[in-house]
């Protein structure tokens, strides 16, 4: 079984797990208090994988959690780690999956629809944006065939 984590850092981080052999997301977990909830959360209960990937945090003028570092800090130590190697721009993966704000209706969004399959809440959105970079990870990373046919599906029915 392949499997991807997907890491949404910062003061509440998600972290979603996909299954390229099924292409359904099989494991979801939001922690909170920034690196001190997540790095105990990550060592007891993040399941195997074969591959992570975790959303970059790009500080800017425009970013409203600028005041809020723990994103940075969980990028730094899964980096120290050597847990993750991979940190797409939130644009990256919330284009691919129709996940940008004012943009895309979320509903229609495939990782929406794998959360509700598979009887995971979306919440707040950080285990859904954990799974956009896992998926992205699949599709643009590995180029796997079946993530890529299902993006295409789902914007092929929503047009």
């Amino acid at each position: 079984m392949s499997l991807i984590l997907g890491i949404d850092p910062g003061l509440t981080s998600g972290m979603a797990v996909y299954n390229l052999d099924t292409c359904k997301v099989e494991w979801v977990m939001e922690t909170t208090d920034g690196i001190k909830g997540f790095r105990p959360d990550y060592r007891a209960k993040v399941p195997r994988t074969n591959y992570s990937a975790c959303e970059n945090f790009t500080l800017r003028s425009s970013n409203k959690f600028t005041a809020n570092l723990d994103g940075v800090k969980i990028i730094g130590w899964l980096e120290g780690e050597r847990l993750c190697e991979t940190f797409p721009e939130p644009s990256q993966h919330m284009q691919l999956t129709r996940l940008r704000e004012k943009k895309d209706d979320y509903s229609k969004s495939p990782i929406t629809h794998l959360m509700k399959d598979a009887g995971f809440k979306i919440g707040k959105g950080h285990t859904r944006m954990a799974l956009s970079v896992a998926v992205w990870y699949a599709a643009m990373r590995l180029k796997h065939i079946p993530t890529l046919e299902m993006l295409k599906a789902k914007e092929d029915s929503v047009s």
